[in-house]
């Protein structure tokens, strides 16, 4: 508030005990979507942070509710059935302004795309408030994620950007450098780093090198899972580097918190516990979400992906329609997804973190909308902001 956001704290039991709105859902996560409604006509609220990941234990529990989606790829063999979006919390109303449930037959089964059938659920997508989430699994994570904030908010961030990348896919052009120089010519006046497969080792050492004592942004392009990213080096796919492991981050302690972006599979799927085997081993936190609450060090906060994005490796014409043929990494998938973000902050000026991740969102869906295909729906509905989306990026000083 002392920035000029009215900022309001709302416990689960007020939401579920009607104390600002009579409460309406059929599970705990549509009662928080219903109150989001109320609270965006009631209050006319911009931003919403979700405070609570998933609890410690065997069994799945969470301080916050998730909303698991039904989205099934034929390319990934089907083995992904479900996985998190937040965007459920933020697409609030659909193209005639009335509740978008994402449950439209009624079943209760959510974005509903199974193995031999059509998309059986109508869904807007669009983001109707601008949403985050610290994943939080204690009190001690919380105190450290508002320390950063404060420190962060009342600092001032640098010009610098440190950019990791290598090749990605076969056949043709290294798409983790072609997306990590795209996104360097958003940022004008902006210092690079590289870190590039193809000039370097990418490797902890050499990622911590690059961020020295911090940066405004990082972004890595490549492959990914809940608890790595990593590349290639060009040509050579039968081995990858070392990329960056969950392991590596208690090594990071830089002063000035960037915001991280995390290209890659899995990178941002904060569901991962002790017990969970999907996709990694098992492990206390995910990648992305250990780096944003990294204590005396990391990031501010993490953008990535809870499942698989889609990849575009090769040159198939302009697919984002803009007029000009550019590679394909950077016209579709996830490297469109994430340029959408450093474009909505050097291009479009918007200086709020859940704003950039609106922008990117939205506009992916407006060039990639009905008919969606599989793919598309995983990128958009995955595609996850774990920090606090009223964030003025680069602080108020």
């Amino acid at each position: 508030e002392n920035h000029g956001i009215k900022t309001k704290l709302v416990t689960l039991n007020e939401i579920y005990g009607s104390v600002y709105f009579p409460s309406q859902g059929r599970d705990d996560a549509e009662k928080i979507k219903y109150f989001i409604k109320d609270a965006i006509e009631t209050w006319g609220i911009k931003y919403v942070l979700l405070v609570g990941g998933r609890k410690p234990g065997v069994e799945e529990d969470w301080l916050v509710p998730v909303r698991y989606v039904h989205v099934t790829w034929p390319e990934t063999g089907y083995v992904e059935t479900r996985y998190i979006s937040d965007l459920y919390f933020a697409d609030i109303y659909d193209a005639n302004y009335s509740f978008s449930s994402w449950d439209t037959d009624g079943n209760g089964i959510f974005a509903e795309w199974r193995k031999m059938s059509k998309l059986k659920d109508e869904m807007d997508l669009y983001p109707d408030v601008y949403i985050g989430r610290w994943a939080c699994r204690n009190r001690a994570e919380v105190k450290i994620m508002v320390e950063k904030t404060i420190n962060y908010e009342n600092g001032k961030a640098s010009k610098k950007i440190v950019l990791v990348g290598g090749d990605t896919f076969e056949p043709e052009g290294i798409e983790g450098e072609i997306v990590c120089d795209k996104t360097a010519s958003y940022l004008s006046g902006f210092e690079a780093e590289r870190v590039y497969a193809s000039q370097m080792d990418v490797n902890p050492r050499n990622i911590r090198n690059a961020l020295g004592n911090g940066a405004a942004f990082i972004h890595l392009h490549g492959h990914g899972s809940p608890i790595r990213w990593n590349t290639c080096k060009p040509g050579v796919f039968d081995k990858r580097e070392r990329g960056l492991w969950i392991v590596d981050l208690p090594l990071f302690f830089n002063e000035e918190y960037p915001i991280a972006v995390i290209g890659g599979c899995h990178t941002a799927m904060f569901n991962i516990s002790l017990t969970v085997f999907s996709w990694a081993p098992p492990a206390p936190e995910g990648l992305s979400w250990w780096f944003a609450r990294k204590y005396d060090g990391g990031a501010i906060a993490s953008l990535g992906y809870t499942a698989f994005p889609v990849g575009t490796p090769g040159e198939s014409g302009d697919l984002d329609g803009d007029g000009i043929n550019e590679p394909d990494c950077v016209e579709s998938g996830y490297g469109y997804m994430q340029l959408g973000l450093f474009y909505a902050y050097g291009m479009e000026g918007l200086y709020h973190l859940g704003e950039c991740w609106g922008y990117a969102v939205a506009r992916y869906i407006e060039h990639f909308k009905i008919p969606y295909a599989r793919w598309h729906l995983h990128t958009i509905q995955s595609f996850v902001l774990l920090g606090d989306p009223s964030l003025k990026i680069g602080g108020y000083q």
